[in-house]
């Protein structure tokens, strides 16, 4: 009897991609189609069965990193990508009514950014053409804060520090944002590694419970999100013809809140806000009100995270990531007690100093999971083409250059 699913790994090739990732994406990709049509819900909820064993088949079979430990991080992401079509398409099934995409003006502003945030915007028809509505779906597909949809209600995105731009002013400015990102990560990741080579620093991994740690480490996943935003940003404007509008900042100065609350309601990125609503808060929310709400949202936050480590193949140490994001949970609903009992919200430089000792108390646990299953080690550049290495060596040409007189 063949298994539905391989017992270990296969590497990635045309005949795999067809087999395991080509089914996670059609099934996903038929789900966006059917969430813009009226009349589709029984159709919707009998493939969204058929969608979870496709993804469950792609990011449990199919191995990217082609066996190579310190690409194993490529599985992890392959896992993120899974786990995200699945609650992507749940939410999808569950949709009360019809998707509709707002057409985005340059001239309107939505929460300080060029584009539409009215309805008004929508077709006016009573149920969006099936051609369009594919065309809609390769948005809707990769559009994970709805930006230009009506279902992004509530969304707050922030404010873009450079105004509105031209798309060559735009694919500049984002390109030497690309570019700092990737320095940046580049010297947070190498320096994990190079402090402790032989236990964190390495594929085989380690604790990070030692006097050895950078700091700067911690913010190696704020400068992954941001370069790999950036890279898509770039890619979408200049080969499928989006908007800069459509690309506005990802975060909101995380480091300057003052709330858990607002750290995690708009400062931090929110690509996975309809999700975490769909699938964890709204349900809980019915059984166990605001509470169940919040504590809803983490615990399908802190599934993502897991099945994302678990993906690395050492284990995905549910305790501490399940942990971390359950205490992000409590420390919210311990500010909504302080509000209820004082009348008075968290915030100032005491909001400030309570969130940062919060959420870096507890990720210190969450990192440490990481370095234990090698991610910290992975390499993510060759070694001789890491953009510190290129930045050495452009600096060391134009200096030799000015020194000689040649320049």
């Amino acid at each position: 009897m063949v298994s539905v699913v391989p017992q270990e790994r296969v590497a990635l090739s045309a005949s795999t991609f067809a087999t395991f990732f080509l089914p996670a994406f059609v099934s996903y990709f038929a789900m966006g189609v059917l969430v813009q049509r009226k009349r589709t819900a029984m159709i919707r909820f009998a493939l969204l069965p058929v969608t979870f064993l496709a993804a469950y088949r792609a990011g449990s079979s199919l191995d990217f990193s082609f066996g190579i430990p310190n690409y194993c991080y490529l599985n992890q992401g392959l896992a993120l990508a899974m786990f995200t079509l699945a609650m992507r398409s749940t939410a999808w099934a569950f949709a009360k009514k019809p998707y509709q995409r707002i057409a985005l003006q340059p001239n309107k502003t939505f929460n300080g950014d060029p584009m539409s945030g009215s309805t008004n915007n929508q077709l006016n028809v009573d149920d969006t053409p099936l051609f369009t509505a594919i065309w809609n779906a390769w948005d809707l597909s990769v559009n994970l804060r709805g930006i230009g949809w009506d279902w992004a209600e509530g969304l707050r995105i922030p404010k873009s520090s450079c105004g509105t731009k031209s798309t060559t002013g735009f694919v500049l400015s984002t390109l030497v944002k690309l570019l700092f990102y990737a320095v940046a990560f580049d010297a947070t990741s190498g320096a994990a590694r190079d402090f402790s080579p032989e236990t964190f620093g390495s594929v085989e991994g380690g604790t990070i419970f030692d006097a050895s740690l950078p700091p700067l480490s911690r913010y190696a996943p704020y400068f992954i999100i941001e370069l790999v935003y950036q890279i898509h940003a770039i890619e979408f404007v200049l080969l499928f013809g989006q908007t800069p509008s459509q690309w506005p900042p990802l975060f909101d100065a995380p480091w300057l809140s003052t709330s858990l609350t607002s750290f995690w309601g708009h400062k931090w990125h929110q690509l996975f806000r309809e999700c975490f609503i769909s699938v964890g808060a709204r349900p809980l929310s019915y059984l166990l009100g605001r509470t169940g709400g919040v504590m809803g949202a983490f615990l399908i936050s802190g599934a993502l995270h897991y099945f994302g480590l678990e993906a690395m193949g050492r284990g995905g140490h549910p305790v501490v990531v399940f942990g971390f994001f359950i205490m992000q949970a409590i420390g919210l609903i311990l500010e909504g007690m302080w509000k209820r009992c004082t009348g008075l919200r968290v915030h100032g430089f005491l909001g400030l100093l309570w969130t940062w000792l919060w959420v870096v108390f507890w990720a210190n646990f969450m990192v440490d999971a990481w370095a234990r299953v090698g991610l910290v080690g992975s390499k993510f550049f060759p070694d001789d083409h890491r953009p510190t290495v290129l930045l050495v060596h452009c600096l060391k040409h134009y200096l030799t250059l000015f020194g000689s007189g040649r320049l």
